[in-house]
Protein backbone atom coordinates (compact mmCIF):
# COMPACT_ATOMS: atom_id res chain seq x y z
CA UNK A 1 0.00 0.00 0.00
CA UNK A 2 1.54 3.08 -1.40
CA UNK A 3 0.55 6.55 0.93
CA UNK A 4 1.93 10.08 1.25
CA UNK A 5 0.88 12.46 3.21
CA UNK A 6 -1.51 14.89 1.73
CA UNK A 7 -0.42 18.15 2.95
CA UNK A 8 1.20 21.06 0.24
CA UNK A 9 3.07 23.92 1.06
CA UNK A 10 0.10 26.42 1.00
CA UNK A 11 -2.71 24.33 2.00
CA UNK A 12 -5.06 24.91 5.26
CA UNK A 13 -5.20 22.16 7.74
CA UNK A 14 -5.27 21.94 11.53
CA UNK A 15 -2.67 21.10 14.11
CA UNK A 16 -2.44 19.89 17.62
CA UNK A 17 0.46 20.12 20.74
CA UNK A 18 1.30 18.32 23.79
CA UNK A 19 1.99 21.61 25.43
CA UNK A 20 0.32 21.28 28.62
CA UNK A 21 -3.22 23.50 29.03
CA UNK A 22 -3.61 22.53 25.39
CA UNK A 23 -3.25 18.94 25.02
CA UNK A 24 -6.42 17.50 23.04
CA UNK A 25 -6.76 20.65 21.50
CA UNK A 26 -6.78 21.16 17.69
CA UNK A 27 -5.93 24.60 15.89
CA UNK A 28 -6.59 26.22 12.26
CA UNK A 29 -3.51 26.38 10.54
CA UNK A 30 -1.61 27.65 7.14
CA UNK A 31 1.27 25.38 5.86
CA UNK A 32 3.91 28.73 4.91
CA UNK A 33 7.02 25.82 4.04
CA UNK A 34 8.13 22.21 4.74
CA UNK A 35 11.69 20.34 5.36
CA UNK A 36 13.60 17.36 6.38
CA UNK A 37 16.23 17.63 9.38
CA UNK A 38 19.77 16.72 9.43
CA UNK A 39 18.30 13.27 11.63
CA UNK A 40 15.62 12.87 8.98
CA UNK A 41 12.68 14.34 10.60
CA UNK A 42 9.76 15.89 8.52
CA UNK A 43 9.05 18.95 9.80
CA UNK A 44 5.71 21.61 8.55
CA UNK A 45 6.40 25.75 8.90
CA UNK A 46 3.31 26.19 10.23
CA UNK A 47 0.97 29.62 10.69
CA UNK A 48 -1.81 30.08 13.55
CA UNK A 49 -4.78 31.43 11.68
CA UNK A 50 -6.47 31.98 15.40
CA UNK A 51 -3.48 32.82 16.98
CA UNK A 52 -1.86 35.71 14.93
CA UNK A 53 -0.04 37.08 18.14
CA UNK A 54 1.80 33.58 17.76
CA UNK A 55 5.06 33.49 15.50
CA UNK A 56 5.16 30.82 12.88
CA UNK A 57 7.18 28.11 13.85
CA UNK A 58 8.63 24.49 12.78
CA UNK A 59 6.62 21.64 13.93
CA UNK A 60 7.64 18.07 13.72
CA UNK A 61 5.07 15.83 11.77
CA UNK A 62 5.47 12.86 14.08
CA UNK A 63 5.93 13.34 17.90
CA UNK A 64 5.67 11.41 21.08
CA UNK A 65 3.77 12.42 23.89
CA UNK A 66 6.04 13.61 26.91
CA UNK A 67 3.41 13.03 29.35
CA UNK A 68 2.91 9.42 28.30
CA UNK A 69 5.34 7.27 30.34
CA UNK A 70 4.35 3.73 27.74
CA UNK A 71 5.59 6.10 24.91
CA UNK A 72 8.90 7.08 26.48
CA UNK A 73 9.91 3.98 27.31
CA UNK A 74 10.51 2.65 23.78
CA UNK A 75 13.54 3.67 22.23
CA UNK A 76 12.63 3.75 18.69
CA UNK A 77 10.16 6.28 16.99
CA UNK A 78 7.33 3.51 17.75
CA UNK A 79 4.43 5.34 19.51
CA UNK A 80 5.04 8.79 18.10
CA UNK A 81 1.56 10.36 16.84
CA UNK A 82 0.96 12.35 14.08
CA UNK A 83 0.38 16.09 14.83
CA UNK A 84 -1.10 17.43 11.20
CA UNK A 85 -4.55 16.40 9.68
CA UNK A 86 -6.38 17.88 6.31
CA UNK A 87 -9.08 20.75 6.85
CA UNK A 88 -11.92 19.32 8.79
CA UNK A 89 -14.57 18.45 6.51
CA UNK A 90 -18.37 20.53 5.36
CA UNK A 91 -20.81 19.02 8.29
CA UNK A 92 -24.66 19.62 8.05
CA UNK A 93 -27.58 17.96 10.30
CA UNK A 94 -28.93 15.29 8.64
CA UNK A 95 -31.99 17.65 6.87
CA UNK A 96 -29.97 20.07 6.31
CA UNK A 97 -27.61 17.90 3.79
CA UNK A 98 -27.53 19.30 0.28
CA UNK A 99 -29.09 16.93 -2.66
CA UNK A 100 -25.78 17.70 -5.10
CA UNK A 101 -22.45 19.02 -4.03
CA UNK A 102 -19.03 18.51 -5.48
CA UNK A 103 -18.01 14.83 -6.97
CA UNK A 104 -14.98 15.21 -4.68
CA UNK A 105 -16.02 16.32 -1.49
CA UNK A 106 -16.32 14.21 1.50
CA UNK A 107 -19.53 15.61 3.98
CA UNK A 108 -20.29 14.76 7.42
CA UNK A 109 -24.25 14.43 8.60
CA UNK A 110 -25.08 14.53 12.26
CA UNK A 111 -28.24 12.54 13.46
CA UNK A 112 -30.52 15.07 15.16
CA UNK A 113 -29.32 16.69 18.64
CA UNK A 114 -26.47 16.66 20.44
CA UNK A 115 -27.33 13.86 23.82
CA UNK A 116 -25.31 12.52 26.42
CA UNK A 117 -22.73 9.96 25.36
CA UNK A 118 -21.89 11.72 21.97
CA UNK A 119 -18.38 12.30 20.76
CA UNK A 120 -18.06 16.30 20.24
CA UNK A 121 -15.39 18.80 19.38
CA UNK A 122 -15.95 22.17 21.43
CA UNK A 123 -14.67 25.47 20.15
CA UNK A 124 -13.60 27.45 22.95
CA UNK A 125 -10.37 30.22 22.96
CA UNK A 126 -9.98 29.51 19.37
CA UNK A 127 -9.18 26.30 18.59
CA UNK A 128 -11.03 22.74 19.08
CA UNK A 129 -11.18 20.61 22.29
CA UNK A 130 -11.78 16.90 22.04
CA UNK A 131 -14.77 16.73 24.50
CA UNK A 132 -18.01 14.20 25.16
CA UNK A 133 -20.87 15.65 26.21
CA UNK A 134 -21.91 14.28 29.92
CA UNK A 135 -25.28 16.34 30.68
CA UNK A 136 -28.28 18.26 28.43
CA UNK A 137 -28.55 21.44 30.21
CA UNK A 138 -31.00 23.19 28.36
CA UNK A 139 -32.33 23.26 24.56
CA UNK A 140 -29.58 25.24 23.75
CA UNK A 141 -26.67 24.38 26.03
CA UNK A 142 -25.19 21.04 27.03
CA UNK A 143 -22.04 20.29 29.25
CA UNK A 144 -19.00 18.10 28.03
CA UNK A 145 -16.38 16.93 29.49
CA UNK A 146 -12.62 17.27 28.45
CA UNK A 147 -10.33 14.14 28.08
CA UNK A 148 -8.46 13.51 30.72
CA UNK A 149 -4.59 13.28 30.66
CA UNK A 150 -2.00 12.30 28.98
CA UNK A 151 -4.87 12.67 25.83
CA UNK A 152 -6.43 15.57 27.31
CA UNK A 153 -6.11 18.18 29.78
CA UNK A 154 -9.35 16.60 31.96
CA UNK A 155 -10.65 19.21 34.53
CA UNK A 156 -14.65 19.75 35.84
CA UNK A 157 -17.45 19.66 33.15
CA UNK A 158 -17.82 22.87 31.43
CA UNK A 159 -21.23 24.28 29.40
CA UNK A 160 -21.10 23.99 26.19
CA UNK A 161 -23.65 26.00 23.22
CA UNK A 162 -24.62 24.08 20.24
CA UNK A 163 -23.45 26.31 18.13
CA UNK A 164 -19.79 25.67 19.51
CA UNK A 165 -19.92 21.81 19.18
CA UNK A 166 -19.60 19.76 15.73
CA UNK A 167 -19.36 15.96 15.38
CA UNK A 168 -15.82 14.32 16.26
CA UNK A 169 -14.08 12.86 13.25
CA UNK A 170 -10.83 11.13 13.29
CA UNK A 171 -8.29 11.05 10.80
CA UNK A 172 -5.37 8.74 10.49
CA UNK A 173 -2.87 8.23 7.35
CA UNK A 174 -4.27 4.97 6.98
CA UNK A 175 -8.07 5.11 7.03
CA UNK A 176 -8.70 8.75 6.42
CA UNK A 177 -11.29 10.24 8.22
CA UNK A 178 -13.75 8.03 10.10
CA UNK A 179 -16.39 8.33 12.88
CA UNK A 180 -15.43 7.00 16.49
CA UNK A 181 -18.09 5.62 18.44
CA UNK A 182 -20.06 7.82 21.08
CA UNK A 183 -21.36 5.58 24.43
CA UNK A 184 -23.18 6.14 27.57
CA UNK A 185 -25.15 3.54 29.85
CA UNK A 186 -23.36 0.41 28.47
CA UNK A 187 -24.62 1.23 24.55
CA UNK A 188 -22.53 2.36 21.67
CA UNK A 189 -23.54 4.17 18.43
CA UNK A 190 -22.09 6.79 16.05
CA UNK A 191 -23.25 10.12 16.42
CA UNK A 192 -22.57 11.22 12.52
CA UNK A 193 -21.72 9.93 8.70
CA UNK A 194 -19.73 10.33 6.33
CA UNK A 195 -21.24 10.88 2.91
CA UNK A 196 -19.05 11.03 -0.05
CA UNK A 197 -19.88 10.49 -4.10
CA UNK A 198 -18.71 7.10 -5.88
CA UNK A 199 -18.93 5.09 -8.80
CA UNK A 200 -19.25 8.32 -11.29
CA UNK A 201 -18.86 6.68 -14.72
CA UNK A 202 -16.66 8.59 -17.51
CA UNK A 203 -18.25 10.32 -20.10
CA UNK A 204 -18.97 13.43 -22.52
CA UNK A 205 -22.26 13.92 -20.82
CA UNK A 206 -22.95 17.61 -19.30
CA UNK A 207 -23.18 18.27 -15.83
CA UNK A 208 -26.99 17.76 -15.29
CA UNK A 209 -26.17 13.92 -16.72
CA UNK A 210 -23.09 13.82 -14.87
CA UNK A 211 -25.60 14.70 -11.27
CA UNK A 212 -27.81 12.12 -11.99
CA UNK A 213 -25.49 9.45 -12.37
CA UNK A 214 -24.36 10.48 -9.27
CA UNK A 215 -24.60 7.88 -6.35
CA UNK A 216 -24.18 8.76 -2.52
CA UNK A 217 -23.49 5.95 -0.54
CA UNK A 218 -23.21 6.62 3.50
CA UNK A 219 -20.23 5.18 6.21
CA UNK A 220 -18.72 5.65 9.34
CA UNK A 221 -15.01 6.00 6.94
CA UNK A 222 -14.36 7.54 4.03
CA UNK A 223 -13.72 4.81 0.99
CA UNK A 224 -12.49 7.23 -1.56
CA UNK A 225 -8.26 7.75 -1.26
CA UNK A 226 -8.72 11.32 -2.18
CA UNK A 227 -11.05 11.95 0.66
CA UNK A 228 -8.32 9.82 3.01
CA UNK A 229 -6.33 12.17 2.25
CA UNK A 230 -3.61 9.64 0.49
CA UNK A 231 -2.50 9.50 -2.90
CA UNK A 232 -0.05 6.97 -4.46
CA UNK A 233 3.59 7.88 -5.45
CA UNK A 234 6.89 5.89 -5.91
CA UNK A 235 9.25 8.71 -4.33
CA UNK A 236 10.65 9.00 -0.60
CA UNK A 237 9.95 6.17 1.77
CA UNK A 238 8.51 6.87 5.35
CA UNK A 239 9.92 3.97 8.04
CA UNK A 240 7.33 1.52 9.23
CA UNK A 241 8.06 2.39 12.96
CA UNK A 242 7.03 5.81 12.42
CA UNK A 243 3.33 5.04 11.35
CA UNK A 244 2.40 2.89 14.83
CA UNK A 245 0.03 4.52 16.92
CA UNK A 246 -0.54 7.11 14.85
CA UNK A 247 -4.39 7.80 15.69
CA UNK A 248 -5.04 8.22 19.32
CA UNK A 249 -8.02 5.91 20.50
CA UNK A 250 -11.02 7.14 20.06
CA UNK A 251 -9.90 11.09 20.13
CA UNK A 252 -12.34 13.92 18.70
CA UNK A 253 -10.80 16.33 16.78
CA UNK A 254 -12.04 19.26 14.28
CA UNK A 255 -11.61 22.69 12.04
CA UNK A 256 -13.28 25.19 11.25
CA UNK A 257 -14.14 25.35 7.57
CA UNK A 258 -11.64 27.35 5.03
CA UNK A 259 -11.92 28.78 1.79
CA UNK A 260 -10.79 26.09 -1.12
CA UNK A 261 -7.63 26.69 -2.40
CA UNK A 262 -5.88 24.43 -5.13
CA UNK A 263 -2.43 24.30 -5.27
CA UNK A 264 -2.36 25.53 -8.84
CA UNK A 265 -3.91 28.83 -7.14
CA UNK A 266 -0.88 29.00 -4.24
CA UNK A 267 1.62 28.00 -6.57
CA UNK A 268 2.28 25.25 -4.02
CA UNK A 269 4.68 22.57 -5.18
CA UNK A 270 4.29 18.91 -3.92
CA UNK A 271 7.02 17.08 -1.57
CA UNK A 272 5.80 13.32 -1.42
CA UNK A 273 6.22 11.34 1.80
CA UNK A 274 5.60 7.68 0.76
CA UNK A 275 4.48 4.82 3.32
CA UNK A 276 5.14 1.35 1.78
CA UNK A 277 3.27 -0.29 4.87
CA UNK A 278 0.30 -3.01 5.21
CA UNK A 279 -1.97 -2.26 7.85
CA UNK A 280 -1.91 -5.45 8.85
CA UNK A 281 1.91 -5.09 9.96
CA UNK A 282 1.44 -1.85 11.86
CA UNK A 283 -1.33 -3.85 14.10
CA UNK A 284 1.16 -6.81 14.62
CA UNK A 285 3.78 -4.22 15.80
CA UNK A 286 1.22 -2.10 17.87
CA UNK A 287 0.79 -5.09 19.52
Amino acid sequence: MDLILPFEIGDFAESKTFVEGFRGAWFRSKINDMRVTESGNLEYYLEYIDYTEEANEWVGVFQKNPFNPACQKRKSSAGSQIMLRPRFPKWYRGDQVPDNFSKSELIASVHGTWKVGDSVEWLCEDCYWTAKVVRLISEDVVEVVLFEPPIGEGGPPHPANHKDLRPALDWSIIEGWTVPLSAANGKCWYAARLIHPTDIEESNTDEEEALENLRLTSTHKSSDPSQRGTRSSSKRQLPLSELVELQPPDTIKGTMAEPNRSSNETGAHRYPLRVRKLVKNAQVQQK
